[in-house]
């Protein structure tokens, strides 16, 4: 097997953070994976394998606020994760939920415990601008301690369907993330970060190629491509013909910047597309940080993320 690539052993545990982690681990009946959702909202949980968040009388808790929360359950997180070889997280940034536990879930399954760790992460809209900083943050720290991150980014649906409300692009996002995951065990698993754009248009699939690739480049930013493959679900009917002029138009449109395309059609009862692309440098999420333009070999920071403990110090009044 090729060195930028890895192959995961079971048991597997997947980790749904919030409501994203709710809804996928609703739709994945069937999967050999084990599970666990972890939210501060009880509505994001459920009655068995879930793990709850007490934030106490704080109504609105910050990001840090629910991490200091979070500590209290460490030793019961490692417990849980120490039983499986591979760890499989989801969580949306574009949530404060996933904001503030992913990163500390991360931390935990490769610094601690040095777990196989493939995340998969949602970004937020543009226009959510008090969210896109903490994002980009959580989204490095979560990218350092994966394997393998697979990144999907909302505003890449908007930039080219500015009709679309939220709830579409939700609907989208859970559906390209759930197809994500359901490849893994199919896939050759690249380290590193990969962008995941996909459509669920079921029209002309010339088309759904020009819209994954205007999706891949509106996220790319400075980084390069280092290996794209492109899949197709539910394409075992069309003429052999056909397809070959598919991959064909495909290598031309991704031509220059990378050489390593390939083309994979599924097996699915739903005719639609996906296209995961290898990445190395900077993406656009990295801009959402101002702090990015300094070079990492410039930075000193923290290995664990920020949290906002609540500390009583008697300290005695001086006359």
């Amino acid at each position: 097997m090729s060195e930028d690539c890895i192959e995961l052993r079971k048991p597997a545990l997947l980790i749904g953070i919030g409501k994203i982690g709710k809804d996928i681990v609703s739709k994945l009946n069937g999967m050999e994976h084990d599970f666990l959702l972890i939210s501060n909202n009880k509505e994001d949980i459920e009655a068995s394998s879930s793990l709850h968040i007490n934030c106490k009388s704080w109504i609105n808790p910050s990001t840090y606020k629910i991490r200091s929360f979070l500590e209290f359950h460490k030793e019961e997180i490692c417990s849980k994760l120490s039983e499986y070889q591979t760890i499989i997280l989801v969580t949306s940034l574009g949530e404060k939920t996933g904001i503030a536990i992913a990163p500390i879930i991360s931390h935990i399954a490769k610094n601690l415990l040095n777990k196989r760790l493939i995340s998969v992460a949602t970004m937020p809209f543009g226009h959510e601008k008090d969210r896109l900083f903490q994002s980009s943050i959580s989204l490095k720290r979560i990218s350092l301690d994966s394997d393998i991150n697979f990144v999907v980014d909302n505003d890449a649906y908007v930039e080219l369907n500015p009709h679309l409300t939220i709830e579409d692009c939700s609907k989208i996002t859970d559906e390209i993330v759930l197809n994500a995951i359901k490849l893994i065990p199919q896939i050759t698993l690249n380290l590193g970060t990969n962008l995941v754009s996909g459509t669920l248009k079921e029209n002309n699939i010339e088309v759904g190629i020009k819209d994954l690739i205007a999706q891949l480049y509106s996220s790319l930013g400075t980084s390069s491509i280092t290996k794209s493959v492109l899949y197709v679900n539910g394409a075992r009917n069309e003429p052999i013909g056909r397809l070959n002029e598919m991959l064909s138009n495909f290598q031309n449109s991704m031509e220059g910047d990378t050489n390593d395309v390939s083309f994979v059609v599924t097996d699915s009862s739903k005719n639609n597309m996906h296209l995961i692309a290898s990445i190395k440098g900077r993406t656009k999420f990295d801009s959402y940080d101002p702090l990015n333009l300094i070079p990492d070999e410039n930075i000193l920071d923290w290995d664990i993320p920020e949290s906002h403990p609540n500390i009583n110090l008697p300290l005695p009044l001086i006359d």
